[in-house]
């Protein structure tokens, strides 16, 4: 019997021994090298970024410099490809020639390793109806954080917001991390494209390094930006730097919100981490509230969302801007510490923030860890802003 036994544990380990592959935690075969070296592997990605009507950026990172490509189409037999035009460890594509407002099929090609098919839907026209999502401070409890992607998922917005402090501190464990709950514990990294702004536990060149983002300030950073989608106009400030009034910063949103498509756009939305407006534990940021939060007030920005404090929170509208603050997608919840007659409406609650666009009307409904529905209003151009209970 003993003998038999051992025949049989010796049996499957050199079958495994002799199979060709490992079977990663992505359940990707990862294909070994005959004299031991193991071929680079996905690490991190693929992920999606900067998508337009027309284009969209796919990065991931790999084990080891190799080169990769990327192909891609309207179905899954995709049709297109564009690759690397040398080794990297660090990969990123541009899509481009894509057509407004279709779904894309795409996957990543390796030296011995290949990506499943993932889709995602480039940018409508100005008349199309669509959704996306805002949060933030999605650091520290990973638990948490993927509960709030996989409602995000469920919601199938076009793209992601966050508002800062996506990690804990700028080491490569805890990036390692933010891109497992995105890309492995979730499909969110793959199939939606994310925007982000500076929180001040990651500002700093790693934040830069790791992120492929819009770049069209007049310092050719992605530490702030604009783009547009749909009828709407988004603005990423950036709270960690120098927002005075003199600043490059400062006088490149004065330009960017006087743009002609900063005016045309039905709405118009802005972030940055620290809140002008709040009520829980760091408060309000007056410095903030007297600078970024005038100039959006003087050019017609609907409203500016918020992290920093990890929380929900709605302001009434306050010289014709609402302000959110949505802290809530994975770091420890605070308490709050006083109250204002300028709240809306508040909550202790891991969410994220569901943006529906649809015509002359915005419905914005917080949308909690478990699925349940939070704090709801609409924005009618028509009409004024309405509550919802």
């Amino acid at each position: 019997m003993r003998t038999r036994l051992y025949f049989l544990m010796f049996s499957i380990l050199l079958v495994a021994a002799l199979q060709p592959y490992e079977v990663d935690a992505r359940g990707a075969k990862v294909y070994r090298d005959p004299g031991g070296q193991q071929p680079p592997s996905v690490v991190r990605g693929p992920y999606l970024s900067c998508v337009t009507k027309n284009s969209a950026v796919i990065s991931w990172t790999t084990s080891d410099a190799c080169r990769g490509s990327v192909q891609f189409g309207t179905t899954s037999g995709y049709g297109s490809e564009i690759g690397d035009n040398s080794a990297a460890s660090v990969h990123s594509l541009t899509l481009t020639g894509l057509k407004t407002n279709a779904q894309y099929h795409y996957r990543i090609i390796g030296d011995a390793d290949t990506s499943s098919d993932y889709v995602f839907w480039t940018a409508p026209g100005k008349d199309v109806a669509f959704s996306f999502v805002v949060y933030g401070d999605t650091r520290s409890n990973h638990d948490a954080h993927v509960r709030v992607l996989r409602q995000i998922e469920k919601s199938a917005p076009r793209f992601v917001l966050n508002t800062g402090d996506l990690v804990a501190r700028n080491t490569v464990y805890n990036w390692d991390m933010y891109f497992a709950d995105l890309c492995d514990s979730t499909r969110v990294g793959e199939t939606i494209p994310v925007y982000s702004t500076p929180g001040n536990h990651e500002a700093g060149q790693m934040y830069l390094e790791n992120l492929f983002l819009p770049h069209n300030n007049g310092e050719n950073t992605e530490e702030y930006y604009s783009f547009d989608y749909g009828s709407v106009h988004i603005i990423s400030a950036n709270s960690e730097i120098d927002y005075d009034p003199q600043s490059p910063q400062y006088r490149w949103l004065v330009k960017d919100l006087e743009s002609p498509e900063a005016t045309s756009a039905q709405f118009r939305i802005a972030i940055w981490h620290r809140p002008p407006y709040s009520s829980n534990n760091h408060g309000s940021d007056k410095d903030l509230r007297n600078t970024l939060g005038a100039l959006m007030e003087s050019h017609g920005v609907d409203i500016v969302f918020n992290g920093h404090d990890h929380c929900y929170e709605r302001t009434k509208p306050i010289h014709g801007i609402t302000y959110v603050v949505t802290g809530g997608g994975g770091a420890p919840l605070y308490d709050f510490k006083e109250s204002n007659d300028w709240t809306a409406c508040r909550e202790k609650t891991h969410h994220f923030c569901n943006v529906e666009i649809d015509g002359s009307t915005l419905r914005m409904t917080m949308i909690r860890d478990d699925g349940s529905s939070g704090d709801s209003f609409i924005i009618d151009k028509n009409k004024t802003l309405q509550p919802q209970k």
